[in-house]
């Protein structure tokens, strides 16, 4: 009991998703007598459900394989994780033996906040777990799920959804240091399905400022109660158009803001202009056309917080200035001369 207590305090005190996953899995591998445990993630693009391993934990403790901002490791289409794929099915839980060993195999699902499942928690086990240790499992699993909706409560903007300002800093820096190591280790979009692997070279995180045009105007004429419906009709098609690893921030008032996971320059374009063209095509309430216009970055080795965003702002501000309702990208400005780039002086200086 006492060590189940202490588990709960730390899983608890977690503020940080990733330290939230890895106390969950090391909670699970000691307290259900497992030889490993492991919380996969569950992502769902069009088209496709896709896993991948978040965190695994066995004797030599709890390992986070999750940064946040690109495909966890070894993920790959569900069809590939045939235990998983069972568990789906069967909606809640699955035991087998696993091939090619003596050891029991459980999988649980883990359900979402909303409807969507949030992914699994497997074990595997000397022997089948007999009832008091499967009560603590889906003990831990449902604190594990009240810890993420405090975690959600506290980094979702109320009105949209999306993730609000505060919670950008972190994401941001996680990627410049994801940026910084990236040489270091192989990436893992290897494991990823062919179609989904981008080319040698050619990957970048991005980061885009989206800005409602005209959107005083929207709440001058219709008032504020429908300002606030445009607000959250933007948000849900932003949730449709980008892909499960991007991160969607709204940056208050009308002005968002998104990271990319890693992606060509020609696939960037493409996903900020595919929601472009969403916004523009659809019919709004009472307002009927709305337009938004986007300015986009790619995130350097050498870059700042504010270098960034500023590069992405002045970008945003060349497709205000010129039409609106278009995507601008800050590399393609200045190759065309249109924008003259900022003098940065590189330092050694630890910035983080």
């Amino acid at each position: 009991m006492e060590r189940l207590l202490q588990h709960v305090d730390i899983m608890s005190r977690q503020r940080n998703r990733g330290q939230l996953e890895a106390g969950l899995v090391d909670a699970l591998r000691e307290l259900a007598g497992a030889e490993r445990a492991c919380l996969y993630k569950l992502f769902t693009p069009p088209g496709d459900l896709m896993v991948g391993l978040a965190a695994a934990a066995d004797a030599t403790g709890a390992r986070l394989l999750d940064d946040g901002v690109s495909w966890p490791e070894g993920t790959g289409s569900l069809g590939r994780f045939p235990h998983l794929h069972a568990c789906l099915a069967h909606g809640g839980s699955f035991e087998d033996i696993e091939p090619g060993s003596s050891l029991h195999r459980h999988a649980f699902v883990i359900a979402g906040i909303g409807q969507e499942a949030f992914g699994f928690a497997t074990l595997k086990c000397r022997a089948p777990l007999d009832a008091a240790r499967r009560a603590i499992v889906a003990g831990l699993i449902a604190l594990f799920r009240n810890c993420l909706a405090l975690l959600d409560y506290s980094e979702i903007d109320t009105l949209t959804g999306l993730l609000n300002r505060k919670t950008f800093d972190e994401y941001l820096i996680t990627i410049l240091s994801h940026v910084a190591n990236e040489g270091d280790a192989p990436s893992a979009s290897r494991h990823l399905p062919r179609r989904r692997q981008p080319g040698k070279h050619t990957q970048h995180h991005w980061l885009g400022v989206i800005d409602i045009d005209h959107f005083k105007t929207i709440n001058d004429k219709f008032g504020h109660l429908i300002g606030d419906e445009v607000l959250i009709l933007i948000a849900n098609l932003m949730k449709s158009a980008f892909r499960s690893q991007d991160k969607l921030f709204r940056f208050g008032g009308e002005e968002f803001v998104v990271l990319l996971k890693p992606t060509d320059l020609a696939s960037a374009h493409a996903i900020f202009e595919r929601y472009r063209k969403a916004i523009d095509e659809h019919l709004f309430p009472q307002v009927e056309h709305v337009t938004v216009s986007a300015g986009f970055t790619r995130i350097g080795l050498y870059d700042t917080p504010s270098i960034i965003l500023d590069d992405a702002d002045e970008a945003l501000y060349f497709a205000k200035e010129n039409g609106r309702n278009r995507v601008c990208c800050y590399e393609d400005l200045i190759d065309a001369g249109k924008l003259v780039k900022h003098q940065v002086l590189h330092t050694d200086v630890e910035l983080f």
